[in-house]
């Protein structure tokens, strides 16, 4: 081969390497942005993964504190309702037993309040003390105090009934409003599994996710690394080669 030749020879192989070298450098710049980006938008996911996962922490978390509360009330709610009942009950037998004592004091029975007996007391005893000498006007006078002692009886029975009537009003008004807080505890207890469900089923999808995309992310990271390693042992230099570069190269900026 001539020296012409030779000549030839290294000027074609001196561009193609430089257009190689190029085209090389062009495609390992392409991978290492695809890389950069799919890991960053990698890292980008995980933190909104585990930003959201502790956000449904927080939430399941003030979700079981407000369904204690609310299992709270509504055992206090069952507690009072129950006690109503009884008062109620308790209530319906004064009742029942203040209406006995009425009607039978309409009819005339045996069953007469005290203050009646010692009426009646009272006139046997004057008519054994006078006998047959009793005045009308005497008589007339213990019939006005027997029937201010009736009607003072029944009076009693009335103002009794009335407030056994008052005391049922308010029972079964509390009742009735301690029933509605029950029922708009228990919806909203409800309400409240069906939110604490759908979080619990939402962190275990995203739990899930991020499981996949970490692994995804950690294999990418593993080969991206062992690309670079790669690269840097190729690109490291003989010290004959750094001197002719580095010559040439200060002459080329002189």
């Amino acid at each position: 081969m001539s020296e012409y030749d030779m000549i030839e020879n290294v000027a074609g192989e001196n561009t193609a390497t430089r257009e190689r070298g190029t085209s090389v450098a062009r495609e390992y710049e392409r991978v290492v942005n695809t890389f950069n980006k799919v890991l960053l938008f990698k890292e980008k996911i995980r933190l909104s993964f585990e930003h959201r996962i502790c956000e449904l922490d927080n939430d399941l978390s003030r979700i079981e504190d407000q369904l204690g509360t609310l299992l709270r009330n509504i055992e206090i709610y069952e507690l009072n309702i129950s006690r109503s009942s009884v008062n109620l009950e308790e209530l319906l037998l004064e009742e029942t037993h203040a209406k006995e004592s009425y009607n039978s004091m309409l009819q005339g029975t045996s069953i007469e309040p005290k203050e009646i007996l010692s009426v009646v007391e009272e006139l046997v005893d004057e008519k054994s003390i006078h006998g047959t000498q009793a005045s009308m006007e005497n008589l007339i006078q213990q019939r006005h105090h027997f029937l201010e002692n009736l009607n003072s009886s029944f009076q009693k029975l009335d103002n009794d009934l009335q407030s056994i009537n008052t005391h049922q009003t308010q029972m079964l008004n509390a009742r009735s409003e301690i029933l509605d807080k029950k029922r708009q505890a228990l919806e909203k207890k409800i309400i409240l599994e069906e939110n604490k469900r759908d979080l619990e089923d939402e962190r275990q999808m995203l739990t899930t996710d991020l499981k996949i995309s970490n692994k995804e992310e950690e294999v990418l990271t593993l080969e991206y690394a062992q690309l670079i390693n790669k690269v840097e042992g190729c690109i490291v230099l003989g010290s004959d080669i750094d001197r002719i570069l580095f010559s040439a190269l200060t002459t080329f900026d002189d």
